[in-house]
């Protein structure tokens, strides 16, 4: 009996029934294998954001998007869709750090956040819900489009996903593939970030630094102005290189526009996407250990991120985190230019660092006259 006489037998029952199957498969993945149809052979990967469980963080996005680049190429899927859903009474997850997002202005914070899924050259569509009983039945409705992660009772349980991202996905496809996917911005904000770094550092090799300067929250985190200020001091008459600082524009330190080396970019109103995009393109990466250090992580180009300690027990396995010195660690699929030092950054220790970084740059692709065609 073929498809279409079933679901006529069927009749006032069809759709209940495909819908308790649709929602089976998304709570209970394998058993998703045994229900899921064969006669669909252009289905997509969905990965589902619920700001109950899940921070509204960029670096969270941004390892939640990681994560789907792993499933995509396990499932065998060309596509990547992102649904963020949210409880419009209860926004924000407990922590107290979002206690500040409420009804009134969910809308705005998540317009802060949705931009980050963009960061994904493999995006098809962007959903929104502000309803997790819409967004259940849409999963239900189009089971047979995608595959789903998380998984129903994972949301309902509301795992936290950037574990499950390092110890399950990242580990089992590095201990497959001795690699791991790149996280890549869509080309047009590539080609934006390109054109950025031609118009503001023409023949100079672009560094950018990612700076922290919250005057309420975690304040052990920031950066050390300081520090960065000797560093930049330092470089401008030893390299040919521009260091481009993203940052939010009140975390600016009005002493970094006198430096004729270093650009801010938010002082020619870049987005929180074309932040990331110049992070993605740069030559080389440096900063305070928050979300778009992120962006840095998940590709092979030079890093250095400070005032950040990794304990071996925060990984599920043997190995995750590697103690390359007293105070410099990497994590296991990052090459040993990408290095991660603990404590409140010196100068001394940023001098030492850039040194190393810079002597695995290319700077020929960068003060050749052919740069503006070459791909990042």
């Amino acid at each position: 009996m073929g498809i279409k006489s079933i679901h006529s037998l069927l009749g006032p029952l069809d759709r209940p029934l495909v819908r308790l199957f649709g929602f089976l498969k998304w709570s209970f993945p394998l058993l998703g294998h045994v229900l899921a149809s064969s006669g669909n052979r252009e289905r997509r990967l969905l990965v589902v954001y619920d700001t109950s469980s899940q921070p509204f963080s960029i670096g969270d996005i941004l390892t939640a998007q990681e994560g789907s680049l792993v499933l995509r190429e396990r499932y065998g899927v060309d596509t990547v869709d992102f649904a963020l859903v949210y409880d419009p009474k209860n926004p924000a997850s407990s922590d107290a750090a979002f206690s500040s997002i409420t009804e009134s202005n969910a809308l705005y914070h998540l317009a802060s956040v949705l931009p980050v899924a963009q960061v994904n050259q493999h995006l098809g569509s962007l959903f929104l819900f502000n309803s997790h009983q819409q967004l259940a039945r849409f999963i239900s409705d189009a089971s047979d489009q995608y595959h789903v992660w998380p998984s129903g009772w994972q949301c309902a349980t509301r795992d936290y996903l950037y574990y499950e991202v390092f110890n399950d996905l990242l580990f089992d496809h590095y201990r497959q593939h001795h690699a791991i996917p790149h996280l890549t911005c869509r080309q047009h904000l590539a080609e934006w970030a390109e054109r950025f770094f031609q118009e503001h550092a023409r023949s100079q090799v672009p560094v950018t630094v990612n700076l922290r300067n919250n005057p309420a929250f975690q304040v052990h985190r920031n950066s050390q102005l300081d520090s960065w200020l000797g560093l930049f001091d330092h470089c401008r008459a030893r390299y040919p290189a521009k260091f481009i600082v993203v940052c939010a524009l009140a975390e600016v330190d009005p002493r970094l526009r006198s430096l004729p080396n270093v650009v801010i970019a938010k002082d020619h109103y870049t987005s929180v996407e074309q932040d990331l995009a110049l992070i993605h393109t740069s030559a080389a990466h440096m900063g305070a250990g928050s979300g778009p250090a992120s962006m840095a992580w998940f590709s092979e180009k030079p890093y250095l991120m400070v005032n950040t300690v990794y304990a071996p027990q925060q990984f599920a396995h043997e190995g995750m985190i590697l103690q390359v010195e007293e105070n410099i660690q990497r994590f296991w699929f990052a090459n040993p230019s990408q290095r991660i030092a603990g404590g409140a950054e010196t100068v001394d220790l940023l001098v030492d660092e850039f040194t190393r970084i810079w002597n695995e740059v290319y700077i020929n692709r960068w003060q050749s006259a052919e740069a503006a065609d070459s791909a990042p």
